[in-house]
């Protein structure tokens, strides 16, 4: 206690700063953590249930959305007041491409909205997503295609922020679900936090054993201005990375 009383007004503000730090990220971690849902977009919709009705609820690009899933095996998607389906999934054996480019295991399938048929061709579930071909063969880029609306009878028009197959599929099967943030972010910040206050709290005793191997009559060196000035820049930088290493493990 003597040697907190001793310490400067600077010191003891990034030790109460540190030490908010640590409390309130302690508090945050486990109940983010905790938290598990769907992974779509760079968030995490949360899962709860509304009578019969699996719902996933978060923000996309800050807009409210949610999915929808029913148990006749439907899913709807709303963002914001934009509503997108309802969407459901249809074996079809007939779409299922063929070709030697074709992976064993590919299922022929349909995706409708309502009763309006958006997509053919085939999946294949590789684990952690699917691989969507159209029913001519071709690869669809990325994970999945995006569900769109035909207009004039023809053309075929992109939603904007409409679910793609792989979306629909992961969520009518069950979708693995995750979670926010990792424990190592916390171990981190607490690590920067606790290597910070011991330099504050023994700043000559280090400086003194650094000096014990090179110099007689360690006990009577007094730092430097240079060696002042790298303890504050110190007690001012690992703090900041601390909070840094907190906020990126919750992401």
């Amino acid at each position: 206690m003597e040697r907190i009383k001793e310490l400067n007004g600077y010191q003891k503000g990034i030790l109460v700063i540190m030490a908010v730090m640590v409390l309130v990220f302690t508090i945050l971690y486990p109940v983010i953590t905790s938290r598990k849902g769907y992974a779509y977009k760079d968030t995490l919709l949360v899962q709860t249930q509304e009578g019969d009705n699996t719902v996933y609820t978060g923000k996309v690009y800050g807009v409210p959305s949610r999915f929808t899933v029913t148990p006749d095996k439907t899913v709807e998607f709303q963002y914001g007041e934009e509503t997108y389906g309802p969407y459901s999934i249809r074996v079809a054996s007939s779409a299922a491409p063929k070709g030697a480019d074709i992976p064993e295991g590919i299922v022929g399938m349909e995706l409708l909205r309502g009763d309006e048929v958006l997509f053919r061709g085939g999946v294949v579930d590789v684990g952690d997503g699917y691989l969507v071909f159209n029913e001519d063969g071709s690869m669809v880029s990325g994970m999945g295609v995006n569900v769109g609306v035909y207009t004039n009878g023809d053309s075929y028009v992109l939603g904007s922020m409409e679910p793609s197959v792989s979306n629909v599929l992961d969520l009518l099967e069950g979708p693995e679900l995750t979670h926010k943030g990792t424990w190592v972010g916390w171990a981190a910040g607490v690590f920067c936090c606790v290597v910070t206050a011991l330099t504050i709290l023994f700043a000559d005793e280090l400086f003194r054993f650094q000096l014990v191997f090179q110099i007689r009559n360690v006990e009577d060196a007094e730092p430097s201005d240079w060696e002042m000035m790298g303890r504050y820049i110190t007690w001012t930088v690992v703090p900041i990375v601390a909070l840094v290493a907190f906020i990126m493990g919750l992401q």
